[in-house]
């Protein structure tokens, strides 16, 4: 067998193995931000959740003075007065409801990001696996060519192939042989 024959399979070996640290790297990346996405879509909860109690003190302390002034006005509650109490508890019920959901569909998306960037790296670590199983397969294939064309000098050594100058191999400067020198 030869020696580019072996460096060559020993290349190919190391390239598998670098696909797949490059693979598994690539995968612990991912999951990591997956993890920030979720802390992230967590954070976009709570900041929700406190813009809807912002919209709440802000409806009591609006209220607080619609009934202050119906009070002063000494119109009591009914008709309009009523009408506009409820409009106003309702246009607040809304925004705390859009803050809310807003907060939600953030989080959602956050999260979805997060899903696919950590299937992103898994489908990574897989392809690195799969080129690493490619290389054996690969060096495999070089050794046994090399060792086949080894096997195939020494036959035409012995069968009357003129060996080189060089000690051994097929062809040379010297000899009646074939006529081309061996790359090995």
């Amino acid at each position: 067998m030869s020696l580019v024959g072996g460096l060559l399979a020993f290349s190919q070996i190391q390239e598998g193995r670098i696909a797949k640290a490059q693979g598994s790297f690539a995968k612990k990346i991912a999951l990591r931000n997956q993890e920030s996405l979720n802390r992230q879509a967590k954070a976009e909860e709570a900041a929700s959740r406190l813009e809807e109690e912002r919209i709440a003190r802000k409806q009591k302390i609006f209220q607080g003075r619609q009934l202050a002034r119906i009070g002063k006005a000494g119109t009591g509650l009914a008709g309009a007065t009523l009408a506009a109490l409820v409009d106003t508890a309702t246009q607040f019920s809304i925004s705390r409801n859009l803050a809310l959901r807003r907060g939600v569909f953030r989080a959602g998306a956050l999260r979805e990001r997060g899903t696919i960037i950590a299937a992103q790296g898994r489908w990574a670590k897989t392809l690195g696996k799969q080129a690493q199983r490619l290389s054996y397969i690969k060096a495999g294939g070089s050794l046994l060519a090399a060792a086949g064309l080894a096997s195939h000098v020494g036959a035409g050594a012995g069968s009357g192939v003129a060996t080189g100058a060089h000690g051994g191999g097929v062809g040379g400067t010297s000899g009646t042989g074939v006529g081309f020198t061996s790359p090995f």
